[in-house]
């Protein structure tokens, strides 16, 4: 399971049970001759508890090791992974994964979390990719074929005509599969030459374009872009955007008519309680909170709007929309029926 954003840690929470098994990079103090020094490895551990880290996006998973580098002998003994946003980790349950969780988990690695195409490209190569909740897909390889850089004149041509070629790809995937989000990587110029291209072409003025220097070009080269933590910028961006629209349309609610709203977390308790909740918004400080019976309170309005097939965002941005939300009590819901009692 690869964590993506804060929602993935929310499923993993709630999935998640005493005796299962984690896997999961880590590193752990280990004493030496000379005094004592931290070593990264890969852990498993049987689960007792976790817990979200308060002011953090942390989740801590504490256990007792079962698996671990055979020569450092650490089975028996208890360690705590840090689970956080960009960690990959592997569960096993003895009982095998049946009901709600395993619903859960297949529902949230099938979807595309992120609506991301990413095209690595340089003079002798490209690959066209699809970020999905499992992995990476690749839809389209090839090769430009382009003559020698001493024929200028012709080279240039058939650079422009693969271009062309390329570009009338991406068009046609980022229509096709609705995606907003495009990433152009590599290690020429190239890349530049195409990232000027996408900006002047009309077919893609509404999507967001990065670019980002690798070593590789092709299916390398998008792998690379994953390693270099752009995806994770990406996603803040792109999670910025629907927590923007998110609150712009709270904010038409309010106005035209304060009954499809709840706000603060008594509010929005009495709204999922009357399973009237549409869309939730939770600031992730609560759902992290300190204080035990307030985290306790948040954790049942999530998994009561679930329940009712709620849309649920975590908002977790360094932005203003969540210093708004904050404002509003750090919880807000938009309301599928009109409640009298909504915001009393």
């Amino acid at each position: 399971m690869s964590i993506e954003c804060e929602e993935d840690l929310w499923i993993l929470y709630n999935v998640i049970k005493k005796g299962d098994i984690v896997y999961a990079r880590t590193s752990r103090e280990l004493k030496t001759r000379s005094g004592s020094k931290r070593k990264a490895m890969i852990l498993g551990i049987r689960v007792e508890w976790a817990e979200f880290q308060p002011f953090t996006t942390r989740l801590r998973i504490h256990g007792i090791i079962v698996y671990g580098p055979r020569e450092l002998d650490l089975e028996g003994q208890r360690h705590t992974l840090s689970i956080d946003i960009g960690s990959v980790i592997t569960m096993f349950r003895e009982s095998g994964w049946v009901g709600i969780d395993y619903e859960r988990i297949v529902e949230a690695s099938k979807k595309i979390t992120i609506p991301v195409l990413i095209v690595s490209i340089d003079d002798e190569e490209y690959c066209l990719a699809i970020v999905k909740g499992y992995g990476i897909q690749v839809i389209s390889e090839g090769y430009l074929k382009l003559p020698s850089k001493f024929e200028t004149t012709s080279r240039s041509s058939a650079l422009r005509s693969s271009i062309k070629e390329i570009l009338n790809q991406i068009a046609d995937l980022m229509n096709r599969y609705g995606l907003k989000i495009l990433i152009i990587a590599g290690p020429a110029d190239v890349k530049e030459y195409l990232y000027e291209e996408v900006k002047s072409d009309k077919r893609f003025k509404d999507a967001k374009i990065y670019i980002e220097n690798t070593s590789w070009s092709g299916v390398k080269g998008v792998y690379e872009v994953l390693k270099r933590g752009t995806l994770i910028e990406v996603l803040k961006d792109h999670d910025l955007v629907i927590e923007e629209h998110l609150l712009d349309e709270f904010m038409y609610y309010i106005a035209k008519d304060p009954r499809y709203v709840a706000y603060g977390i008594d509010d929005v308790e009495f709204a999922a309680q009357s399973r009237a909740i549409k869309k939730l918004m939770v600031i992730s400080d609560l759902v992290r909170h300190p204080n035990e019976e307030t985290r306790k309170k948040v954790e049942d309005i999530i998994k009561l709007a679930e329940k009712q097939g709620a849309e649920i965002k975590i908002f977790s941005t360094v932005h203003e929309t969540r210093l708004k939300l904050k404002n509003l009590g750090g919880i807000a819901a938009i309301l599928r029926y009109p409640l009298d009692r909504a915001n009393t």
